[in-house]
Order: C-alpha cells, then structure tokens, then sequence
C-alpha cells in the first residue's frame, strides 16, 4: 500500500487467464468512442441545437399586495354624531363617538402592544401594525429566516438598527423591533411561540401570551413609557390619533413616544378611564381633544 491520505494507491499484479480477454473488450470499447463522436458530427446542418439546460430560480419569500394593514370600523350615526365601536389588543372593548368632521374611521384604525419576556425588563419590546403590512416590510428589508408556522425573521432597513420580527395573524401583520439590546435567538423563538391572536368578528386583533411572554396590562408603564394596549388612528402624513384604557388615569403622568417624537403639535387628556392623544396640526388635535368621547363597554 502506499500513500498516507484519503485515497491511497494498491498496487496489483497483472490479471491471468480469462481476465485478458476482457481488457481486451474494455479497450475496444474505449477506442469506438470516437467513432461514434466523428459519425454524430456529420448529421445534416440546419437542424436546431438541443435546448440549453436551464437553472430553477433562487427560492424567494414574496407576500401579495394584500389590503392596507388598517381597519375602517363600521359606523353608526346618532344625534348627529358618528359612533363606532372599538376593541383593543387586550379584548377589552369601547364605544367612540365623535362630530361627522373628525372622520375618525376614515382614518383607519391600528393595533398596538407592549411585551418582555417573564424576568427580562430591560428586554421590553413593542408590537405595532405597519400600514402596509407584511408587503411593506418585504420590500424593504431582506428575510433571514424563518421562526415558526407564522413568525419571520427580517434584517432592518437602514432607517434603524436591530432586526425584525413579523407575526402574520390572518388579515394583520404585526412587527417588533429588536432593539436597543438584541435578544439571543431562543427568547426570539419564545416569542414566536408563546405570542397568540385572534381577530374579532368586526376585524379587530386581540393578543394574548403564555409563560414567559408577559404583555403589558392597561396603564402599566415601564420606564415611564406606558405598555398597555393601544389602537392606533391614522398616522404617516396624518395626524395620529392614540386611544388606550389607563384606569386611574393621570394624563400629567403618561408618556407617549409614538406621539410626543412626531415633531407636531401634540395633547393628550384623560377622559372616563381612556387616555386620549393626538398630533398633528393644532387645529385639528384641539378638535380631536374636545369632540371626542369614550364609553368603556360593560
């Protein structure tokens, strides 16, 4: 034997008797080979070349240009004024009602929450509704994996850092941004795996979690920043409009990034239970303030 690698070299004797005359055949058919090769070449010219073997497309993850990820309630007219009925992330319920010149429903509604996993506070992450659903996201950002029957994994697009998680519940897509801290990879699969929805017969999402996964309870905040449920009012160019149940609410006491950093004119008050916000042109939010009111459902 000789060599030391993977493939070593055996050396062996001349084969004897009845194995010569199948070298013999061996080699005659080695020597034909070209022959047929010289006959092949001398077919009749014009003929079209054989097909060019082809190569299946590179897997992709699309989505369908699905509806805006936004829901416009059914409305209700009484005494001159429109009424719509409204359920937040938590299941709880209201009944809004407003003057016809808000447009409240026209300005399509949003769900949004706040969670962290059971013994990680300073792993808080907030789940919001972009209006252009998973579409949007795909368009922006490359997927990196997948997580589970309904939760993907996306790079973050230059605007901010971390990475994404997208939960596809039915009709609503819903994202967290991993950041400041990046979580490890299995509290990401905790999440993927212990965050639930179901929507309501009128379209609204309801969430729900099981251990570890904790989600916020109305008016709990952490880090001064309030982590209950919310729906979301219009948005983008829009003015914002934010509706959350705070019970003993203290409107001196409730921080609302999502409408204090939009850089417009923003107030907010507490009225029968609800905290109520809204920013965008002076006028308008003055309007929102002093026409809007809430009655929590039984």
């Amino acid at each position: 034997m000789v060599g030391g690698g993977r493939y070593d070299i055996i050396e062996a004797q001349e084969p004897r008797g009845p194995r010569r005359w199948i070298g013999a055949a061996i080699l005659a058919a080695l020597l034909a080979v070209p022959v047929v090769g010289m006959v092949a070449s001398r077919e009749p010219a014009g003929l079209p070349p054989p097909p060019a073997p082809t190569s299946a497309p590179a897997p992709s993850v699309t989505f369908d240009e699905r509806s805006p990820n936004i829901l416009h309630p059914e409305v209700r007219r009484r005494d001159g004024r429109e009424i719509i009925d409204v359920v937040f992330p938590d299941g709880s319920g209201a009944e809004v009602d407003y003057p016809p010149d808000l447009r409240l429903a026209a300005l399509g509604v949003r769900p949004a929450h706040t969670g962290w996993l059971d013994g990680y506070h300073n792993l808080v992450r907030r789940l919001t509704a972009p209006s252009g659903g998973a579409a949007e996201i795909a368009r922006e950002r490359p997927m990196l994996r997948t997580m589970g029957r309904r939760v993907t994994l996306w790079k973050a697009s230059g605007r901010d850092d971390g990475q994404l998680l997208l939960f596809d519940f039915g009709p609503w897509s819903l994202t967290l941004s991993d950041v400041p801290t990046p979580m490890t990879f299995e509290q990401r699969m905790l999440w993927a795996e212990s965050l639930r929805g179901r929507v309501t017969e009128d379209g609204y999402l309801v969430l729900s979690a099981k251990p570890p996964l904790v989600l916020g309870r109305p008016g709990q905040a952490l880090r001064g920043e309030q982590a209950g449920p919310q729906l979301w009012f219009g948005g983008g160019r829009e003015a914002l409009v934010v509706l959350m149940p705070v019970p003993g609410c203290d409107a001196g006491q409730i921080r609302l990034p999502v409408i204090e950093e939009r850089r417009r004119y923003y107030y907010g008050v507490c009225r029968n239970g609800f905290y109520l916000a809204a920013s965008g042109t002076e006028a308008y939010v003055r309007r929102i303030i002093n026409g809007v009111r809430i009655t929590p459902e039984p």
